[in-house]
């Protein structure tokens, strides 16, 4: 086309598109779009299988609910578990079907005749009437019974007998309870049928949860009597004294077979609850030898012999750096001393973010006390990573009031403070003071007998600063009925004279062990 024809061809649409425009009228059908605004809260918090209901506040210029269709759904958070349709209705209302969990909810609202959807968000947490309190393990004439006191409905909120009607009902001899939030079914329950984990959901129970199959193969063998796990490893002790460690360093392991250690274990393993290492000290009781040794499962990650573990007193010898070594000489079998009692905690002696480990040893009609910052047994030649211990504490208890008759023991988180049972009656001791003496702090009434006292050490909801509450189990030696009393130890600083407890709680059977169930969030 040359340059004459395009400028014909360029006017003729020119004026083509102007007579269009001067004949068009304006006859449109426009239609207005009806925004709606939705409103409801940030966040909600619900009970599973209760009822549960929203009422969202719609607004807009012209709104029948006729003319839409409406959509209420969960996700779940981790992304286990498919979206849930819990509502078709503007409002929602009803049994709340969902699993315990943290969830994102979406309300959909689509206009009929255009299509057009709007959407709202908000976060949800499910919880179960048995997500949040205090765990009860009890003896039941011998029998494993799990009871709990929930912290989700305060009213009517002692749950007995969880495991009645599973596979765990006919369990016998209870010995313990462990949570480990790394375990995506965190809660162990050790007894003398086995050791088991149990599910973050109601504590549900299948038998690929056995203890069994976190060994390698062939090294499951035996009673499991106690547990302890503190980031990277994980240690069972058997009934005959044989220790398994695990470590969880790069994911959840496997413990492996017995060590040739030649010594019988007595139930119980300090480590640092505070810091976390890379090899982190466990140190243990040696009955046979009346001394206390150390771990020595990693010792080949860093150049040594694993085989069997090391007494304490001998670390140096090995290269590792120690602190305040002058302050007492480790036990040794001449000593014939006996372990009454080991119990970690999370005092901070130095302010340097370490716990301290405490051992009550007797030795006859003597009680002393070794204050123990257990460390790191990584780096040992450059002592790059710290001490492999620190000595803390070393205090002559003897003179205090009763303490051979003592059955219980406890140490706090927040002072320098040890507590004793005899009886009904509990003592404080302060052990920072040049010549300790024991403090009556309360009495229970004559009839009932201390079986228990503990702190819990939370590890992820400590709410209010739960972990410095005094736990105290008592047995009535008339009835045999359990009651339970939680004394608030923060507000009082550790001193509980005259105190009285802010929960209690009865009609359980022979209380064992007590844990704080917590709003677990598992840590991958």
């Amino acid at each position: 086309m040359d340059k004459n024809h395009w400028i014909k061809y360029v006017c003729g649409l020119l004026l083509f598109m102007a007579s269009a425009c001067a004949n068009d009228k304006g006859n449109y059908d426009y239609t207005e779009l009806n925004e709606l605004t939705i409103q409801i809260d940030d966040s909600y918090t619900a009970i599973a299988h209760e009822d549960f209901s929203i009422t969202p506040i719609v607004t807009s210029k012209y709104f029948d609910a006729l003319d839409y269709t409406f959509e209420w759904k969960a996700y779940d958070e981790t992304g286990r578990q498919d979206p849930v349709v819990i509502g078709t209705d503007l409002n929602l209302h009803g049994e709340l079907l969902l699993l315990q969990g943290d969830y994102r909810l979406v309300l959909n609202i689509r206009e009929k005749e255009t299509g057009i959807y709007y959407q709202q968000t908000a976060s949800l947490r499910v919880n179960t009437p048995t997500s949040l309190g205090w765990l009860v393990l009890c003896s039941d004439n011998g029998r494993v019974r799990l009871d709990m006191v929930s912290h989700i409905k305060m009213a009517d909120n002692v749950y007995y007998d969880l495991l009645k009607g599973t596979e765990l009902a006919d369990w016998q001899t209870p010995y313990q309870l462990v949570c480990d939030p790394r375990m995506e079914e965190p809660f162990y329950l050790v007894a003398g049928s086995g050791c088991t984990r149990l599910s973050n959901t109601e504590f549900q129970w299948n038998e690929s949860y056995q203890l069994a199959n976190e060994f390698g193969s062939g090294a499951y063998s035996g009673t499991i009597r106690y547990l302890a796990t503190r980031f990277p490893g994980k240690l069972v002790i058997k009934s005959n004294g044989a220790v398994h460690y695990c470590n969880t360093l790069m994911g959840d392991g496997l413990f492996g077979t017995v060590r040739t250690n030649g010594f019988y274990v007595a139930p119980a393993v300090g480590y640092n609850a505070l810091a976390e290492f890379v090899v982190p000290a466990f140190m243990m009781w040696d009955k046979n030898n009346k001394r206390f040794v150390v771990c020595a499962s990693e010792f080949n990650t860093i150049g040594l012999d694993n085989v069997r573990d090391i007494p304490m007193g001998n670390l140096p010898e090995y290269g590792f750096s120690t602190l305040n070594e002058e302050l007492f000489p480790w036990p040794r079998l001449s000593d014939r001393m006996d372990l009454v009692h080991m119990e970690n905690t999370r005092y901070d002696k130095n302010q340097s973010e370490n716990g301290v480990t405490y051992a009550v040893l007797s030795k006859g009609s003597q009680r002393f006390l070794y204050g123990i910052i257990l460390g790191n047994l990584y780096g040992f030649l450059d002592n790059k990573y710290g001490a492999a211990y620190e000595k803390a504490y070393y205090v002559d208890l003897s003179d205090c009031t009763e303490i051979t008759s003592a059955t219980q023991f406890a140490f706090s988180s927040l002072k320098s403070y040890m507590y004793y049972a005899v009886e009904g009656r509990v003592y404080r001791v302060n052990f920072s003071t040049a010549m300790p003496t024991a403090e009556l702090q309360f009495e229970l009434p004559s009839d009932e007998q201390i079986v228990l006292m503990k702190f819990y050490l939370c590890q992820q909801d400590d709410t209010n600063n739960r972990s410095y509450n005094l736990i105290v189990a008592s047995r009535d030696k008339h009835t045999g009925e359990n009651r339970l009393r939680i004394y608030d130890g923060f507000s009082c600083e550790g001193i509980f004279k005259d105190a009285q407890p802010m929960e209690e709680y009865d009609g359980f059977a022979d209380i064992v062990d007590v844990i704080y169930r917590e709003n677990i969030i598992y840590r991958q």
